[in-house]
């Protein structure tokens, strides 16, 4: 019997015959048109913010900011992307590896995605924009703005929710913690321990047995009762818990710091919570979840979705089909504030106002369209309230309701395909990286494309 084989034979070296790319290949076209050497000192600058160790070889900038070009286009995970450009030959061409066998693994990847940020990703964002401007397929005089949210990857938010997981996060940290330490306080344990079982009892009654208002109301009440009890057995826990005395280590650092986390945003949900089980009301702008404080539920007033749950972003759109994306500083302000804001960031980006501003009637404001035409918009295209004109001429008004309609199809198109909607990242700022690239990926593919085009165009008419 023949024994198995793990490992198999190289080849001869003339085995190997070289594979030929097609010139319009979607990351053929990129590699040769995007300012790598941008996008290598956006990296520097990144790196020397960040304490990072000197040890090692100085990071290969030009091929990690081709590996995370090859992640965006192709909405994958960390893997996937290792894999890519170790075996597609397009992905090597883009990252610049034709004549190495070297590959970055995804933790290299990854580790440099998160030193990039928030504010790398921007700035690529930016400069994305502004090449297509400088080659003509984009024109920053017309812009049209909207709002959307990015659902957030969580339950539907209930306050029986937020205690129950409340209980199970400490009750998972709290075994890891134990387990890599000594000398922790065992009485605190055992007290938290049998609040675990209390809770857990009273949710499934709750959930299965409770079929009135008035049990389900009492059963809240015994739930917030022992959440409040186990939240200050658990406040006695952080302040005994030492890391040297008790020899915290390894992922039990870890745990604690999890433990520390949902101490301080369950203390901050307990006054909404109360207030619910005793007015029978929602607390306006509500935590929605505990472990990413940062979500709110906003007020859509969609038919069949009259609230979503997640962040809110403005959309921008400039003349050609490009969007840049923003966050007004106060997450729940009105449309006619992100209006404003759009202007803001257009100014910002192409140092210039636009000529024309579309937006949806929700931003119609006396206060703010005197706002936006001081900051230098000619025509201001706001759909009117109730019986009002419009402030532009019928042919302004046709143009921009045409380009205005293609903003909802463009964010559809990132929440659907690019990974916008639901993302799985864990933190706030994860989340809004993952916007972050969906409105790169359709950037990308959207200069691509117009290059693609433009090199046919060009053929067709030398021929």
């Amino acid at each position: 019997m023949r024994p198995y084989q793990t490992s198999f034979p190289m080849p001869p070296m003339d085995f190997f015959r070289p594979i030929p790319i097609q010139s319009n290949h979607l990351m053929v076209v990129l590699s040769k048109t995007l300012d790598w050497d941008l996008y290598q000192a956006i990296a520097e600058i990144h790196r020397d913010k960040m304490i990072i160790s000197a040890r090692g070889q100085q990071p290969h900038y030009r091929t990690l900011c081709g590996a995370v070009v090859v992640r965006i286009l192709k909405s994958c995970d960390f893997r996937t992307a290792e894999d890519l450009i170790r075996n597609y030959l397009p992905a090597r061409y883009l990252c610049n590896l034709q004549n190495t066998e070297w590959t970055p693994d995804h933790n290299t990847i990854w580790e440099f995605e998160k030193m990039l940020g928030k504010e790398g990703l921007r700035e690529i964002n930016d400069s994305v924009l502004l090449l297509a401007a400088d080659l003509g397929y984009a024109d920053p005089r017309g812009l049209c703005a909207d709002t959307t949210v990015q659902e957030a990857f969580i339950p539907h938010p209930t306050e029986v929710g937020h205690m129950n997981s409340f209980m199970k996060s400490c009750k998972e940290n709290l075994e890891t913690l134990y387990s890599k330490s000594k000398g922790l306080g065992k009485k605190i344990a055992d007290k938290m321990k049998n609040i675990f079982s209390e809770i857990g009892e009273k949710v499934r009654s709750h959930r299965l047995f409770a079929k009135t208002k008035e049990a389900r109301l009492e059963l809240n009440r015994e739930l917030l009762k022992k959440s409040l009890e186990l939240n200050a057995q658990l406040e006695k826990l952080l302040i005994n818990a030492d890391l040297k005395k008790n020899r915290i280590v390894g992922s039990g650092k870890r745990a604690l710091n999890n433990l520390a986390e949902s101490y301080n945003n369950f203390s901050r949900m307990l006054p909404e919570i109360t207030h619910w089980i005793q007015k029978g009301k929602v607390v306006k702008g509500k935590i929605v979840s505990l472990f990413n404080p940062e979500f709110k539920a906003i007020n859509r007033g969609k038919i069949g979705k009259a609230i979503e749950f997640g962040l809110k972003w403005g959309i921008n759109q400039v003349r050609g089909g490009y969007v840049a994306i923003y966050m007004h500083k106060m997450m729940m302000a009105c449309d006619a504030d992100y209006a404003v804001l759009a202007v803001e960031e257009h100014i910002r980006l192409f140092g210039k106002p636009p000529r024309d501003f579309g937006f949806d009637r929700a931003a119609w404001s006396e206060l703010h369209k005197i706002e936006i035409k001081n900051k230098g918009v000619k025509n201001i295209a706001i759909a009117p309230k109730g019986q009002s004109d419009w402030d532009v001429g019928p042919r302004v008004k046709d143009r921009m309701i045409r380009e205005r309609a293609q903003v909802e199809g463009k964010i559809g198109t990132m929440k659907t395909n690019y990974g916008f909607n639901k993302s799985k990242a864990k933190t706030n700022t994860g989340v809004q990286m993952s916007a972050l690239r969906a409105a790169l990926c359709f950037n990308l593919k959207r200069l691509a494309k117009d290059l693609a085009s433009e090199s046919l165009s060009i053929q067709a008419a030398s021929a």
